[in-house]
């Protein structure tokens, strides 16, 4: 368990899968920005299942309340084979709780524990342009602006672009 201010984060449990799947499957958690696609049941037990044994290619944490409420996730994965780092993703299941800064504080905790306990040299994040929220939580975390992936994200019947977001090992050295 890794402590923040008003919440924790926790990897997923079996008894979590159901509900997890529910509120990635939520419109409201989707929001404007994320594929409209919706997670098996089957195959969100198979991930969980997955990730149980080993973080070699992904870990989710829960964003757990003071009440032990599931209120958001975050979690990252590998991308590029190749590549010395891990993307991070993140996801706010309850509406009223976004722009408090709560993510911006999850995101922190997860990137600090992976430059921590891996050896990795950086971190990714990648949002749609429009999402400003997204956006700002890279910022505040430290990632800087890469560049733009045309037509990389498929959602909402349409091709978007991605930004994408990078921090450096030497960078975040000099953020703690």
């Amino acid at each position: 368990m890794i402590k923040g201010s008003c919440f924790h984060l926790r990897h997923v449990r079996k008894e979590d899968v159901t509900t997890l799947t529910d509120m990635m499957n939520h419109p409201d958690a989707k929001g404007d920005f994320l594929s409209q696609e919706l997670l098996l049941p089957g195959a969100a037990e198979k991930k969980f299942d997955d990730e149980s044994r080993s973080k070699e290619q992904s870990e989710t944490f829960l964003i757990i309340d003071e009440n032990g409420k599931m209120i958001g996730r975050v979690f990252h994965f590998k991308t590029v084979p190749y590549f010395n780092s891990r993307e991070i993703g993140y996801g706010m299941f309850v509406k009223n709780l976004r722009g408090k800064g709560i993510m911006t504080e999850a995101v922190k905790l997860l990137r600090n524990y992976l430059f921590s306990t891996l050896l990795i040299n950086r971190l990714e994040i990648h949002m749609n342009v429009d999402n400003v929220a997204s956006e700002k939580v890279a910022i505040n975390c430290g990632f800087e602006k890469e560049g733009i992936a045309r037509g990389a994200l498929f959602t909402h019947g349409k091709h978007r672009d991605i930004a994408m977001y990078a921090l450096l090992r030497e960078d975040w050295e000099k953020l703690v």
